[in-house]
């Protein structure tokens, strides 16, 4: 019989305060602390736009007096648990909105990422509200990809609380949290521009790598589905029939195939930079055919890579990166040792004209760019 294991007191509390180190170290780097951030001194920019008609994949508003509708978008903002980055990013973002004044705020995903990171999201709904402008966008790879993370649908429940989101779910009939239209119409009831928004997920699950052929062990990233892409077709013809034609663009999350595609086949940029290969969707759903094809749609934004802000026209279509907004995850500074004043970090400024022309401008925090 073996004799039983003796522990000495000093060893049982050291163990427990080895513990409780351990614990504490986790807490600290996962719970989201205080943002240290005074959002309820935030001072009102308010918004020309007022909502005129929603349903449960679509949101119409109209600008009071008429006139061009000023856009600012950003991009992989990566609000997380860790204060001084996401205070400085959150910092940045009202500064620019209360700079520009802008009618619409839109989000290209990986917007509030991380663990346990419910408050960070009703923080970002707070800031909007107390800024008094309206704001739609997409969700990212990192919504929800954390153990500890809410789910996408709750995100976008959070969001959707808040007066001045417009940001909806969508069909049932669309795979994804996220697929809505934005309808922005002239005083006149005329259609200035139509936004059409796509959930793009994160990576591709087994199941899906093996309907395209891939193995487990391979690495694909998701993307559109075909279901959305359908869910696209039948909203466009909806848009044309009401308004008796469409002007229209894109936001997503994860680049299209396209995008990388382009730079391939030898186009280049006819703006901004290309500093890492593309990472778009592992596979082509089809939703650049149903473009060209629908013959409405012009642009598509997207997020995702932090270190390319290019614009290029494949196909007739341009494609856009939207300015990197967060300094919680790599970019350019962290990643290739670029001096501050160098760093892509900002927003792009997107205006709409009342006869559905646009311009668009990306700007760094540091200094304005072409």
């Amino acid at each position: 019989m073996k004799k039983p294991i003796k522990l000495n007191k000093k060893t049982v509390l050291c163990a427990v305060l080895a513990l409780l180190v351990i614990a504490g170290a986790v807490v600290y780097a996962f719970l989201p602390h205080s943002l240290s951030y005074d959002i309820k001194g935030i001072e009102a920019v308010g918004s020309a736009l007022e909502i005129k008609e929603e349903t449960e994949d679509s949101v119409t508003v109209v600008k009071k007096g008429g006139g061009d509708v000023k856009i600012l978008l950003f991009t992989d903002m990566h609000l997380d648990g860790k204060n001084s980055t996401s205070k400085l990013t959150v910092s940045h973002l009202v500064e620019n909105i209360q700079k520009e004044k802008p009618d619409l705020v839109l989000l290209g995903g990986d917007n509030v990422t991380s663990a346990f990171n419910r408050r960070r999201a009703q923080q970002l709904g707070e800031i909007f509200e107390k800024l008094g402008v309206y704001w739609a966008g997409v969700l990212g790879n990192h919504e929800g990809d954390n153990a500890f993370s809410i789910s996408r649908g709750d995100m976008v429940d959070i969001f959707s609380s808040y007066d001045h989101c417009l940001m909806r779910k969508g069909l049932s009939t669309a795979t994804g949290d996220c697929n809505y239209a934005l309808n922005i119409e002239n005083p006149d009831g005329t259609l200035m521009q139509t936004f059409f928004f796509f959930d793009t997920f994160d990576m591709m699950s087994d199941g899906r790598k093996a309907e395209y052929g891939f193995s487990k062990s391979d690495k694909v990233t998701d993307g559109v589905r075909k279901d959305q892409v359908s869910w696209y077709e039948t909203k466009l013809g909806e848009v044309k029939t009401k308004y008796g034609g469409c002007k229209s663009i894109v936001v997503l999350h994860i680049p299209l195939p396209q995008y990388k595609t382009a730079l391939e086949e030898g186009l280049k940029p006819i703006t901004g930079v290309n500093l890492e290969n593309p990472c778009v969707s592992g596979v082509d759903t089809g939703l650049f055919d149903a473009i060209k094809k629908g013959g409405s749609t012009t642009a598509v934004f997207c997020g995702h890579d932090h270190m390319n802000n290019y614009r290029l026209i494949y196909q007739d279509i341009l494609l856009c990166y939207i300015e990197s907004s967060g300094y919680g995850s790599y970019h350019t500074g962290n990643k290739l040792g670029y001096a501050e004043k160098d760093w892509l970090q900002g927003y792009t400024r997107l205006t709409l004209h009342e006869n559905g022309t646009y311009d668009i401008l990306n700007v760094r925090n540091s200094e304005g760019m072409e």
